[in-house]
């Protein structure tokens, strides 16, 4: 049983892993330029993941996005989260990798951050990969630069993140939801 578990957890990884690779392009002071335009406000617009209870009301990965930050290439983000009714405020740090767009976390347990894609005056897409508890799960998230977001962008991901094996019920348009 546990090397069943153990041979989907890696076919999950393997298999969803977003396809790109550091070039001399990513260095590039375009490439920085656009990093930087990450940095500011920003709203949760929707949440997807393997696993639902992760992305329910007080689930750990329910989180509200306020802010992200780069500093020495490493994501600085701030979120609101919601325990025992009530807001708490969370600043995290994903630690930059040697692979383009890949970011370590520690937060309720490990995670590789994937940064997807964006355009930044108006969204950004992010995919981690949480191991805990001997598990593997996948979180996507939509954030959006005002919680509202046009329906062809919230279909893309939708989209996407069906495509890769998530169940429709598994993607939580959460714009509406009050945010704390």
């Amino acid at each position: 049983m546990k090397l069943l578990l153990l041979s989907v957890g890696l076919a999950l990884v393997c298999g969803l892993q977003p396809e790109y690779s550091r070039s001399e392009e990513d260095l590039s002071d375009e490439k920085e330029q656009k990093w930087a335009q990450l940095s500011r406000h920003w709203h949760t617009v929707a949440l997807a993941s393997s696993d639902r209870a992760l992305i329910e009301e007080e689930g750990p990965f329910r989180y509200f996005i306020q802010n992200i930050t780069i500093e020495h290439g490493n994501l600085n983000v701030y979120f609101l989260t919601r325990k025992n009714s009530q807001c708490i405020p969370l600043s995290l740090t994903a630690f930059k990798t040697k692979e383009a767009r890949h970011f370590k976390l520690n937060y309720y347990g490990t995670n590789d951050v994937y940064y997807e894609s964006s355009k930044p005056n108006e969204y950004a897409k992010f995919t981690l990969y949480n191991y805990h508890d001997g598990k593997v799960n996948i979180v996507a998230n939509l954030f959006g630069r005002t919680p509202y977001l046009s329906n062809e962008i919230k279909k893309k991901f939708e989209e996407d993140f069906i495509s890769r094996g998530f169940r429709k019920e598994n993607i939580l348009d959460i714009s509406d939801v009050d945010h704390c």
